[in-house]
């Protein structure tokens, strides 16, 4: 398994995870493309074995702050610790950019996601009502990079 940064030619592929990805709010092809060209966005891409994308995260640089968009993880593969791994790359690469905080926004029902932010020290700061629709509500969460809760849950994560 590889991390890397995803490039024009991945459009395909992401726009395949993204049809699997949400129940709602499916970003559009252009959105994506947007985001594979834009000056301040960093796209990373997680490749299997097979150097097939399987899970791809998206990052805004702005100023002294990082605005995380979007991670979308291949439905069979979600469970395994790929999201993370994306999301302590890109917090490195936000860091390494001169950020010292990441922002997002998350489903307030999708436990899962939460749990891996709150897993790597994110904390919520805000809560918007109907964010993703009516009765869709977006938890805000903040994390201070020098604030990143990393340690490798297993020998394979290590390795991987």
């Amino acid at each position: 398994m590889i991390i890397t940064r995803a490039r024009l030619d991945d459009l395909d592929a992401i726009m395949a995870l993204e049809a699997g990805g949400f129940e709602h709010g499916s970003w559009s092809y252009d959105s994506w493309s947007a985001e594979l060209t834009g000056d301040d966005r960093q796209v990373l891409g997680y490749r299997d074995a097979d150097d097939r994308l399987i899970a791809v995260a998206t990052i805004q640089l702005l100023d002294d702050f990082a605005d995380l968009l979007r991670v979308v993880v291949e439905p069979e593969r979600r469970g395994q610790g790929i999201a993370r791994k994306l999301l302590i790359a890109a917090i490195l690469m936000a860091q390494a950019s001169g950020a010292v905080r990441v922002l997002l926004e998350v489903e307030e029902a999708n436990a899962a996601a939460l749990a891996v932010y709150r897993r790597l020290g994110f904390s919520a700061i805000d809560r918007r009502r109907d964010y993703y629709g009516i009765g869709l509500h977006a938890i805000v969460m903040e994390l201070p990079i020098d604030r990143l809760s990393y340690s490798p849950s297993s020998a394979e994560e290590v390795a991987s």
